[in-house]
């Protein structure tokens, strides 16, 4: 039904996996939706890793192995083979019929890589067949030929931005100019977000005169924890009842509205 790119405009913006993940993890907990979650990342393992520990996804060779994941996708997308079926099988469940996950390029080959990310948005187009929501953490920048067209071949994209004033004013002066943007929903989120900084949302909506609604990912170290023990699942389902007041009730009430605006921005309904 939607795909959805999580993206920063600057290189060096922190939380654009994190947001990802939170927010991918949360909308399967929380809505009767079908997932996938990929990244274009290269040589990265934040995602895979934030549901299953690290070591373990090692001591299995999967960071070997051609046959799953994104890895095994392009051989069928150079043999014209690739169905919505594909992705599915090649992909790992997280949260069964609600979440699945489909791993990073497996070989340090960068010639398989550039297959990868110049076909990103073949591969989600067919991801989107069989999935409701299909989120996508790319790459930051604008640089490369390969960002911009993912971004324009999705309906939604998460901008993130960070409490920086000089990333700030930046980001505000360019995102409504970039062509692969234009006509886009788009998902303003702070990530990483301090309440007792300086600048708030509240005082960066006044400084940038903008009346566009923006969104938090509050930073939260037992997450982060999560992410790098490969907990994040149960992160969630131990949270989801604080009180929003609490440090992690804060977080999961800060990514809930997230959720809310994708769901209704992708005009999907709970069965």
């Amino acid at each position: 039904m939607a795909r959805v790119a999580f993206w920063s405009l600057d290189t060096s913006m922190t939380g654009n996996t994190h947001t990802a993940i939170a927010v991918s993890t949360l909308v399967s907990i929380t809505h009767k939706t079908s997932s996938l979650l990929l990244h274009g990342n290269f040589d990265s393992r934040k995602i895979e890793s934030a549901f299953t520990p690290y070591a373990e996804l090692k001591d299995k060779g999967t960071f070997e192995n051609s046959n799953i994941g994104v890895s095994a996708l392009i051989r069928l997308v150079t043999s014209n083979k690739l169905t919505a079926d594909a992705v599915q099988n090649y992909a790992k469940p997280v949260l069964k019929e609600r979440l699945d996950v489909l791993y990073g390029m497996n070989q340090k080959n960068e010639v398989d890589y550039a297959d990868l990310v110049n076909n990103l948005p073949y591969i989600t187009r067919k991801a989107d067949q069989i999935y409701d929501l299909v989120f996508i953490d790319i790459p930051k920048g604008t640089k490369e030929k390969y960002v911009t067209d993912t971004l324009a071949d999705s309906e939604i994209v998460v901008c993130v931005v960070n409490q920086d004033s000089v990333k700030l004013d930046d980001f505000f002066e360019r995102i409504n100019n970039l062509e692969a943007l234009k006509d886009k929903s788009k998902i303003i989120v702070i990530g990483d977000y301090e309440q007792k900084s300086k600048y708030t949302v509240q005082n960066i909506k006044i400084k940038y005169k903008t009346k566009d609604e923006i969104f938090v990912l509050p930073h939260n170290y037992l997450f982060s924890d999560a992410c790098n023990d490969g907990n994040v699942v149960n992160f969630f389902y131990n949270n989801m009842n604080a009180d929003p007041r609490d440090y992690n009730g804060y977080f999961i009430s800060e990514t809930s509205k997230i959720v809310e605006k994708i769901i209704d921005e992708a005009k999907i309904k709970d069965l």
